[in-house]
């Protein structure tokens, strides 16, 4: 850490990193984020969290950070209680969410640490100083790092499993293997797509000592089973239930994969595209393949070390629907690999060089990176539609949206009314999540009564489903709707949303619109969570487009906000 160049890469990553971390708050758009926090305050309660498409340890760290907060929290003044902290959560989950992506932030400079040491002990500082670097203008390691999510915290487990298998390889002894044991469980702990660092391993153990003695091998399998089984226990106490949960993610992510993408390795050019396009730019990718011939060339110790896991994995996501968060946990071998191609340059060229070379490589990632974080700090098109609506709407309207589209505040009347409907009217004498809400709900000064598009399970909500409206919107005059949020992702609805659509152009009045681009960027996608769309500089906000219509008298001509 002494070394002034790691130093201003760590400021300078800390910046990208922390820069619009607030994006969106007091509302959270990324419905990720939104059941990731719910599973891990739900521990509170239970510490089975009873959600096992992911394995429990992140949920326990999360939980741990949060009763940090509360602690911090009570010693400054900011929660008389442990009932207030709950309050706030519920009326303004702020500090809970930046806590949580405080995670990722740390996780993300321990990465770049790690990784500095790591490549700096194989291939010498110079590759350990580029590769930090890297890393820091990555720009889905930048946009995924403002979430509270797992990947950004898999890839360090990534390279710590990397310090730790090559300590013990190298070194020997059953306290080290012991020790590699216990990183792989916890990499495993959190995401179950980390379970390729177990075969890599293997493969690590053959080229490093021949699986001699094999007694280490039993003694990491057994360290990294133990410490999984403690940091994860109900996925395994509750095995058939969680293998269920595993079945029906396999069947939305690896499933959909071949169905739109063919049967061998379908989604693998849509990462290498993105990895080109947005992810590392074309120069970057260009230096990773150069990189990785002369890896080969100089260690192929170190090359199996850094590349059995990513090939492996890469393999395994090339069947699913694609998600460029997925490559963050080989983000440390990409940026290491590109960097010894940069030293290839100046033992050759000179350092002069392969200066140019590193800054003309950072050059397309960064621009992405600083746009992205310009978003992030913007608001979103949806906060702006809902100020628009608070300001303009009647007191107690009735309106139907989509999920996580506009956060419109809810009328108590409305909120008793959806307990009513989905008969868990009694869900407010257990004084949990319900009642809580319901409080917030009277609070209000303004509030609506409100149905939603589609299914769900959220109690406190009527769903009205697009079958319902498949003849027209009959449904909604019935019920006393009389205005309508449409927000608009990228590329074609499904048909039944299109078709609601339809009728609600067809026989309603626009009254308000909320565009994030800026002139005529209409043509392009806007930057919606956990999509991976171009960013540009014709976003002037994150968010949909969003219309508000009015399905009654004729109005003035419509409102643009952009």
């Amino acid at each position: 850490m002494r070394d002034p160049w790691l130093l201003a890469i760590l400021a300078l990553a800390a910046v990208l990193r922390i820069y619009g971390l607030d994006h969106g708050l007091p509302f959270v758009y990324n419905p990720d984020e939104a059941n990731i926090m719910a599973r891990a305050l739900s521990i509170s309660q239970n510490l089975d969290p009873n959600y096992y498409l992911y394995p429990s340890f992140f949920f326990y760290l999360i939980f741990a950070a949060m009763g940090g907060l509360y602690v911090v929290g009570r010693l400054f003044g900011r929660y008389e209680n442990v009932s207030a902290f709950t309050v706030q959560f519920f009326e303004d989950p702020t500090d809970f969410y930046l806590v949580g992506r405080l995670i990722g932030v740390v996780a993300a400079l321990a990465t770049i640490v790690v990784t500095y040491h790591l490549a700096t002990k194989h291939f010498g500082r110079t590759v350990g100083r580029i590769s930090a670097l890297f890393i820091t203008v990555a720009y889905f390691h930048v946009r995924d790092a403002h979430y509270l999510k797992h990947d950004v915290p898999a890839g360090l487990l990534f390279v710590l499993a990397l310090w730790a298998s090559d300590w013990a390889l190298v070194n020997g002894g059953s306290k080290r293997f012991a020790v590699a044991g216990v990183v792989l469980g916890a990499a495993f702990a959190t995401h179950y797509y980390m379970i390729f660092l177990a075969p890599a391993f293997v493969l690590c153990h053959w080229f490093y000592r021949r699986l001699q003695p094999a007694t280490t091998l039993f003694v990491a399998g057994m360290g990294s089973a133990v410490t999984f089984f403690m940091l994860s226990p109900f996925v395994v106490l509750k095995l058939p239930l969680a293998m269920e949960h595993m079945h029906e993610n396999r069947r939305v992510v690896v499933d959909r994969s071949l169905e739109v993408g063919g049967s061998f390795f379908p989604s693998l050019g849509k990462y290498f595209r993105f990895l080109a396009e947005q992810g590392l730019g074309y120069m970057m990718v260009g230096l990773i393949v150069i990189g990785m011939v002369l890896m080969i060339r100089k260690s192929g110790r170190h090359t199996v070390l850094w590349w059995s896991f990513p090939l492996l994995f890469l393999g395994f996501i090339s069947y699913t629907f694609f998600a460029g968060r997925y490559l963050n946990p080989v983000l440390s071998t990409l940026a290491v690999t590109a960097a010894v191609a940069v030293n290839g340059v100046a033992d050759r060229f000179g350092k002069r060089a392969a200066m140019c070379i590193t800054a003309l490589a950072c050059l397309q990632p960064l621009m992405y990176s600083i746009n992205v974080d310009r978003l992030f700090a913007s608001e979103d098109t949806r906060t702006l539609a809902r100020r628009k609506i608070l300001k303009e709407a009647p007191n107690g309207e009735t309106f139907s949206l989509q999920s996580y589209s506009v956060p419109l505040p809810q009328s108590p009347e409305s909120f008793r009314e959806s307990l009513t409907m989905n008969n868990a009217l009694h869900e407010l004498d257990r004084g949990r999540k319900f009642s809580n809400l319901l409080a917030v709900a009277e609070t209000e000064r303004k509030s609506f009564r409100l149905y939603f598009f589609g299914k769900g399970d959220e109690k406190n909500r009527i769903y009205l489903s697009y079958e319902e409206l498949a003849s027209g919107l009959e449904a909604l005059r019935t019920r006393g709707i009389r205005r309508v949020v449409l927000s608009y992702s990228p590329g074609p609805p499904q048909p039944e949303v299109a078709s609601l659509f339809e009728y609600v152009r067809r026989e309603g009045h626009l009254i308000h619109r909320v565009t994030p681009f800026v002139g005529k960027g209409e043509n392009l996608a806007p930057y919606l969570d956990n999509e991976d769309w171009p960013v540009s500089s014709s976003l002037r906000y994150k968010g949909p487009v969003v219309e508000v219509w009015l399905l009654e008298q004729e109005v003035g001509p419509p409102e643009t906000i952009r």
